[in-house]
């Protein structure tokens, strides 16, 4: 069995809602990305996204995490060492959301 290119958990139950994501987010499953964080910010004004354990994601992704931003706070929790924090700051989302770097 293979493992999932990316596993996603949607917790409402705190709040902010937490959205956490695990593995790659790509163009192949951005729409599964999206969905997730869109059951997250129903009723929600600000929401959490841990992106701490993604190895990678591309401009889909980063896409999708501007638009979360227009509509509601976000927050996001990345590792020190990943690749995905040059990236967020290469794209400016760094300026436009919270980011909690995990230790």
């Amino acid at each position: 069995m293979t493992e999932p290119l990316l596993t996603m958990t949607v917790d409402t139950a705190n709040q902010p809602p937490i959205v956490t994501a695990i593995g790659e987010i790509d163009l192949s499953n951005v729409d599964e990305f999206k969905d997730s964080l869109a059951q997250a910010a129903t009723d929600a004004s600000a929401i959490t996204v841990d992106i701490s354990r993604v190895r990678y994601c591309d401009s889909a992704a980063i896409r999708t995490l501007f638009a979360v931003a227009a509509a509601t706070a976000l927050t996001l929790i990345v590792s020190d060492t990943s690749p995905i924090k040059t990236l967020l700051s290469i794209s400016g989302l760094d300026r436009a959301v919270t980011v909690n770097v995990a230790q």
